[in-house]
Parts: C-alpha cells; structure tokens; sequence
C-alpha cells in the first residue's frame, strides 16, 4: 500500500509525536492541536482501492454486520425523531443501506453516499434506496437540501475531516441537524500499554485518526455548527461471542454512568454519538 507524510490534519503543524504503533503503521500526536492521526498514511488512491474489498460480500457476513449496528441504528432514529418527524436525509459512508433502510420505513425521504462498489450495489439492488458513489464532497448535491445528515464509523476513515464536515454544513438546511457516530480508542490503547496487552484496536490503516468528543466538538464549531449535545447512543453487537460480551458490557456501564451523571459523563474508550446543528431556522 502506497502511503505519505502528512502535517497534521486539523491545524497543518508539522510536528509530531509517536504515540501508538500497529505493525507497520504508527499514530501521533499533534502537539499544537493535541489531533492524533495515522502518519505516513495511505495515498487516496490507495484508500480507495483498500475500501473495495472492505465490507464483506458473503451474505451471511453481511447480515451478521446488520445485527451488529441494528442497537446503533435504532437509537440513531430515535434521537433524530425528537428533532423532526421526517424529512429529507443524507446518511454519508451508508454501507448496505441498512440505516438508509430503516428510516425509509419511518417515513424519511432518504439518499446515501457510499465509495464501496459493493456497498453501493447491495443498498441499490436489494433495499432499493437511492445511493450515489463517493466520496461526499464528489457527489455534487444541492445546498441547503437535507434536514439531517447522518454518518456512522466515517469520520475517522476520512483524509480531511475538515472538508467533510464543511459539506455536511453546506448540504444542510439552516436549523438541519448532524449526527456522527464515531470510536474513541486511545484511552484504551493507553490503558492496554500500561498492562502489556497487544492489540490492534485502532484498526490501522483504516482509520486515520481518533477524535475525543472535546476535539470533535470543536471542529464542528469551526465550521459552523453549534448547540452540539454527546451521547454514549448504544453498542455494536459483533458476531463473536468475546467481543459481542465485551461490547455488551461495557456499553451498558458507559450508558448507565452517562445518565446517572446528568448526561455529562462520557466513558473513555468507548465509541460516541454526536448531534449538531446548522445555525438558523428550518
């Protein structure tokens, strides 16, 4: 896989510390912005090839990956339904077209954008939902066009989150709405190293950053967004047995001490959910 140097991804500061290795790969620190990042990171070019063979084309793969978001999905559509009733919705990285999928049957009028050939096909052909080819800012949508904008496990894929996260805004209606679902592995990783553990969690090179909730809210700001509310918003249930009781658990601690604490705690290491909103009124 061909890759390259980058400067930091937020701030474009040229310096870097080394926090956390995976084989080859190596993330860092951005000591002017605290952003940690994949550097050297795959070339676009590489990215997109990589993302062809990324979801899984056997059936039954695929439908164990339904059952491990089905949790995320329907808490996603029950925050996004306290807002709005229906309307038009972008669900960005859309994979299958599962969560396009269950909020066309809540009464959405829904469209994706997917750069997996694969993906694409599945949402188009077996769920009969309207996909275009990625990525977003390629698509060439109308402004102001969406009530709400949805992306699940993306943000951290993507080699300028800035860019992205600035067509989201531009898509939106005034007053639309933004939820990303997004890991937040590093304490983990900090935490398994100080206990000699191995692992893998980052899941390099797929993911080319990690956000905490503070840094991702203030990038939303930075474009614009506002009124930005956290939530821990579910688990996945992976097929395996371990991580699927692994997952379980500490979903539902992290879940329990968010609302025991008044919606203000957020567990460490634990993967999140953010809405924001487009300045104005709807």
């Amino acid at each position: 896989m061909e890759v390259e140097e980058v400067n930091c991804p937020l701030c474009e500061s040229s310096k870097r510390a080394p926090i956390h290795r995976e084989g080859s790969f190596q993330m860092v620190k951005c000591p002017s912005c605290q952003f940690i990042y994949l550097n050297p990171r795959p070339t676009n070019e590489a990215l997109h090839e990589f993302y062809q063979q990324y979801l899984p084309e056997e059936e039954p793969s695929i439908e164990s990956w339904q059952k491990m978001m089905e949790l995320v999905f329907k808490r996603a559509a029950h925050l996004l339904q306290r807002f709005k009733a229906k309307g038009r919705l972008m669900d960005v990285g859309t994979g299958f077209g599962f969560f396009l999928s269950e909020m066309k049957k809540r009464g959405w009028e829904v469209t994706g954008v997917e750069i997996s050939q694969r993906g694409l096909n599945y949402a188009r052909d077996r769920l009969a939902v309207n996909v275009y080819p990625g990525p977003l800012e390629k698509a060439g949508l109308p402004e102001g066009h969406f009530d709400a904008v949805t992306a699940f496990y993306v943000v951290e894929h993507l080699p300028d989150p800035i860019i992205f996260l600035r067509e989201c805004h531009r898509i939106l209606k005034h007053g639309g709405l933004l939820l990303l679902r997004y890991p937040h592995t590093t304490p983990i990783k900090n935490l398994l190293r100080l206990l000699g553990i191995e692992n893998r969690l980052y899941d390099l090179p797929a993911h080319l950053s990690d956000f905490s909730p503070e840094t991702l809210q203030s990038l939303l700001e930075r474009v614009g967004f506002d009124s930005c509310e956290h939530f821990i918003g579910g688990y996945t249930l992976p097929d395996s047995l371990g991580k699927r009781v692994s997952s379980s658990f500490f979903g539902n601690l992290s879940e329990g001490l968010f609302y025991l604490s008044g919606k203000k705690f957020l567990f460490p290491g634990v993967s999140k959910t953010v809405l924001a909103f487009k300045k104005g009124n709807g």
